[in-house]
């Protein structure tokens, strides 16, 4: 009886001594859960990011899912966490997303809910650049264009302005608020405006677009703003932790300088580098852009140490398909090519360059070490495929009545007649019996290029705000195609509307302004051939027109046309490689806009093709040629190889 009451006494001494330690476990539990509570701010005393209870430094990879297909989502984010990238950083393209006032696009390319999902599911954090103005060399900033038949005063308080934008955050918030941190996403931070400190200097503005934030994302999340060194006097506001203040800049400054400059407006929170560059934007005529490697490591090391936060502007910068390259001023407009490749470390097809690649996961690795994960593989390409393609018909056969927008005594702009892209054809009809022989033809005021044709005839090629006066005939119809070849993205250029309208000013006849002007919007994806062959090939007896060394095309800008067979195992990636053979035009393949090509100004000669555009079977490819083709036989065909870093010509 003593011997089982002894036992019974120590078993439930036992007992206790469990329980006791189980009150101890249950409390550290309880105690890590409280203290490690999901959540991520500022921490402003101790100059750091917090992120659930402990300090965070990110080293993010900008890229932007609009410029990439959304089947490369995830082999984009991944590349970025081999390279030991703990963050991803993107634009919010609003122009790409209403393209038409209350008309939105939320799929495919632009399913941006599924992206920012993509990037948690890689146990990444996300930062949201909203804007709504973006800068980014995409189409007007990232501004619908359509703004401009409502206002020309965009980033401004102007009150049409400002509606717009609330209603755009109100619509985008009803997306994003779910994928917020706080609310189990992996957002983390939301850009307001870009640069603006390069634009204005209108602090009710920011105020008024921050409030605009607050209402429509909340008010418990962090919104910061970027700006060059200096620039962040205009662009932020000083003393109001609603704005967070960061800078940008690029390999080769002065890290530690521009951050101390930073500190005397605003003294407490962490360092951040928002565009820190990888490499730099390409123009037409201009030489590929790049930077190099070792530097890019030198400078991302730097900045590292200093404990700063940084992004790589770009990690991956993508393309720019259809018509959303945008331009900048510079003594006149710069237009951007279709390719985005910046000469960031993920080329602008997917493969990572090597050199940049291990620059920074050099970096990462000394910083933040464990990274296991394996160096991405280079992707197959298709190459070899000659392609052939025939004139099926002219841009001008789509004049007619189901395209005439209006008409009107004098030309009007793209932008009063609701024309944001593309080609605008303005067309004044001889009075019978009256030819004009012989006379003198001035286009005053084009933006951006137009391309004459006087009864079926190709003419003359006239540049931006060019004034050249050639001789006509025309005995029954002058047609003036006016290209659209991007909006100025950044600068007050934006800002002057008599700058930066879209068609043309005015036509003079003998110096005497000519009147009566049907203008037609042109679709330079309208491929199909409904064309007749001796419309075709009426202008064979005239001389047909030289124009910078090259022939014109004889009836105008024209469309050409071919089809290549593939089998299921040549769905691959691949280039189509334009020559010289050809000058300037739109690239369309399966009914998709590529994009923009033009060969007699470089550096860019291969439009990436992504293999998931690709079909087995029959492909189509349509070449819409502006200006000239000279008959080869490789003048296009499919490659390997990417060509965009090659000769350029500033007289294009």
């Amino acid at each position: 009886v003593s011997t089982q009451s002894t036992g019974s006494s120590g078993i439930n001494a036992e007992y206790g001594d469990f329980c006791k330690m189980l009150f101890i476990f249950a409390s550290v539990l309880l105690f890590h859960s409280c203290s490690a509570e999901r959540g991520f701010y500022i921490d402003w005393d101790n100059d750091r990011f917090v992120k659930d209870g402990e300090t965070f430094q990110y080293v993010s990879a900008g890229m932007h899912y609009f410029r990439i297909p959304h089947q490369y989502w995830e082999q984009r984010i991944s590349a970025a966490k081999s390279a030991g990238l703990n963050t991803v950083q993107t634009y919010v393209a609003w122009n790409a997303h209403e393209p038409q006032p209350g008309q939105y696009n939320f799929e495919g390319d632009l399913d941006i809910v599924r992206f920012i999902q993509l990037v948690q599911a890689h146990d990444m954090a996300l930062i949201l650049r909203v804007g709504p103005y973006i800068c980014a060399e995409w189409n007007f900033g990232g501004l619908p264009p359509w703004l401009l038949g409502v206002t020309s005063q965009v980033r401004t308080s102007d009150q049409d302005y400002m509606f717009a934008v609330n209603h755009w955050l109100k619509v985008l918030a009803t997306k994003i608020k779910p994928l917020l941190y706080k609310n189990g996403g992996p957002i983390i931070m939301i850009q307001v405006e870009n640069e603006y400190g390069s634009f204005g200097c209108d602090h009710n503005y920011i105020n008024v677009l921050t409030w605009f934030f607050q209402d429509s994302f909340g008010p418990d999340v962090i919104y910061f703003t970027t700006d060059g060194p200096g620039g962040y006097k205009c662009g932020s506001l000083q003393g109001t932790q609603p704005l967070f203040t960061t800078i940008d800049f690029g390999v080769g400054s002065d890290a530690a300088k521009d951050f101390a400059k930073l500190r005397k407006f605003q003294p407490n929170g962490p360092n951040v580098n928002s565009e820190f560059y990888t490499g730099w934007l390409d123009h037409w005529k201009h030489k590929h852009s790049t930077r190099p490697a070792e530097k890019l490591g030198e400078s991302l090391d730097k900045l590292v140490s200093l404990n700063a936060s940084v992004n790589l502007y770009m990690w991956h910068g993508g393309s720019n398909f259809g018509l959303w390259s945008g331009a900048q001023n510079r003594n006149g407009l710069i237009a951007n090519p279709t390719s985005y490749d910046y000469d960031a470390p993920q080329s602008e097809w997917g493969d990572v360059k090597l050199d940049k690649y291990w620059a920074i996961r050099n970096v990462t690795e000394k910083y933040f070490p464990g990274n296991k994960m394996p160096v991405p593989q280079d992707s197959k390409k298709l190459g070899g495929i000659p392609l052939n393609l025939t004139l099926v018909g002219l841009l001008t056969d789509q004049i007619g009545p189901e395209t005439l927008v209006k008409r009107f005594p004098l030309p009007h702009t793209m932008e009063q007649v609701g024309v944001f892209e593309g080609i605008l054809a303005y067309e004044h009809e001889v009075t019978p019996g009256k030819p004009l022989v012989n006379v003198e033809l001035e286009i005053l005021g084009v933006h951006d290029r137009a391309y004459v044709v006087t009864d079926g005839i190709f003419v003359q090629v006239v540049g931006r705000e060019e004034e050249v006066k050639f001789n006509v005939t025309a005995h029954k119809k002058i047609t003036i195609l006016v290209e659209n070849m991007g909006y100025i993205g950044f600068s007050k250029a934006m800002l002057d509307y008599n700058a930066e309208y879209k068609g043309l000013k005015n036509v003079t006849v003998n110096g005497c302004v000519w009147t009566h002007w049907n203008h037609y919007k042109i679709n330079v994806t309208d491929t199909s051939t409904r064309r007749t062959t001796n419309k075709l090939t009426a202008a064979s007896s005239h001389k047909t027109k030289i124009w910078k060394g090259k022939e014109l095309l004889p009836k105008g800008p024209a469309i050409f046309s071919g089809e290549f067979v593939l089998e299921k195992s040549q769905l691959l990636d691949t280039f189509v490689n334009i020559t010289r053979s050809w000058s300037k035009g739109y690239l369309i393949v399966n009914d998709i806009l590529i994009g923009r090509y033009w060969p007699d100004a470089g550096p860019q000669y291969t439009l990436y093709l992504p293999g998931v555009w690709l079909k087995e079977g029959t492909n189509t490819i349509s070449l819409v040629e502006l200006q000239s083709y000279t008959p080869s036989e490789n003048g296009v065909y499919l490659t390997d190889k990417p060509f965009i870093d090659g000769p350029v010509n500033p007289d294009a």
